[in-house]
């Protein structure tokens, strides 16, 4: 999903800073050890809490394996040190039960875009035969039912996700063609995004496919939905920061970094830096992301369970957000760049 470069980038990170600086602006920007540090203990807690996952669940999960493997990836390509053979064995049992879908749900789409061109095409075909008449997919998990935005907006956050994922591959290319034709009707609807993350996938999309002014509409609204302490909520109009939304967003504005968001990116990584955890995670308010009520006694462990699974998933979308701060090491194939 990424239109430049890496080292084009990151120039034009770097010119921008100094364009700052030139001006007099101040920026306070985490040291490079810092943040190494923080993605560092970051891939532990994610590696820890996997393994547990693993463990107790038969489940690959959207908020779960899909982020361990596209973090850990992101890590290998900016020349982190990650356990090669803890990894394959995430990605093996975690694509052995993908295979076995009888239909694709979000875990595959996003798995596609963690694992890049490695993904197998066993997920393609998932992809491309479970779309529906009116060219969306199926809602699923999390999606579905279970967070604070109605269901055509999460429809069509899913939409966009899948056509990114479908459209990742040159390989590819026909078939994500057809689907985006498929699906032109339903991407017309353009109702008021309630969730920082369809806007933010609206933004990706746009960037693959088109119309560019919608990148920078949308980019430009991200940075207005920045709250003073430099996070973002999951919510629009949401006060408090959270490391879901954060991380999304620095995903997004770190694509390809300009001018006018150089001072965001650098505000998000402070407060993702200054808000981690010893552990290596986040902490998380689900009661802001989540519609299901578990404030009763009798929910408790509804509500362990909850917070336990969008902690992982703040956690992995931070880090994943951490990372684009580091330059790609490894070379890339078109698609990737």
């Amino acid at each position: 999903m990424n239109a430049h470069p890496p080292v084009v980038r990151l120039l034009t990170f770097l010119l921008a800073i100094g364009a700052l600086a030139a001006r007099g602006d101040e920026l306070v920007k985490p040291h490079e050890a810092q943040l190494r540090a923080s993605v560092t203990k970051s891939l532990a807690f994610l590696d820890k809490e996997t393994d547990a996952w693993m463990n107790e669940r038969d489940c690959n999960a959207c908020h779960h394996m899909p982020g361990l493997i596209w973090s850990h990836r992101e890590a290998q390509r900016r020349g982190f040190a990650i356990d090669q053979a803890k990894f394959d064995e995430f990605l093996d049992w975690s694509v052995s039960r993908a295979k076995k879908g009888k239909s694709a749900d979000e875990v595959i789409a996003l798995m596609k875009l963690a694992m890049g061109e490695q993904a197998p095409p066993e997920f393609t075909k998932l992809v491309v035969d479970s779309q529906l008449p009116d060219g969306s997919w199926k809602l699923g998990g999390q999606f579905a039912t279970m967070q604070r935005r109605e269901a055509p907006e999460a429809t069509g956050n899913s939409l966009r996700l899948f056509l990114l994922a479908l459209g990742s591959q040159p390989a590819e290319q026909s078939l994500a063609d057809g689907a985006r034709t498929k699906a032109a009707a339903a991407l017309a609807k353009r109702d008021p995004p309630k969730s920082l993350e369809t806007l933010i996938f609206r933004a990706l999309y746009a960037r693959r496919f088109g119309p560019p002014d919608e990148v920078t509409n949308a980019r430009e609204e991200v940075l207005k939905l920045q709250h003073p302490d430099g996070g973002w909520g999951w919510m629009i109009g949401e006060e408090q920061s959270d490391s879901l939304a954060t991380g999304q967003a620095l995903y997004l504005l770190q694509q390809s970094p300009e001018v006018s968001s150089v001072e965001a990116i650098a505000r998000a990584q402070g407060w993702l830096v200054s808000h981690q955890r010893e552990d290596g995670g986040w902490s998380i308010d689900i009661t802001r992301i989540s519609r299901l009520d578990r404030s009763g006694p009798a929910k408790a462990k509804s509500f362990k369970d909850a917070t336990g699974i969008y902690t992982f998933w703040g956690s992995a979308w931070a880090t994943i957000g951490l990372e684009q701060g580091f330059p790609i090491k490894e070379p890339q194939s078109a698609a990737a760049q």
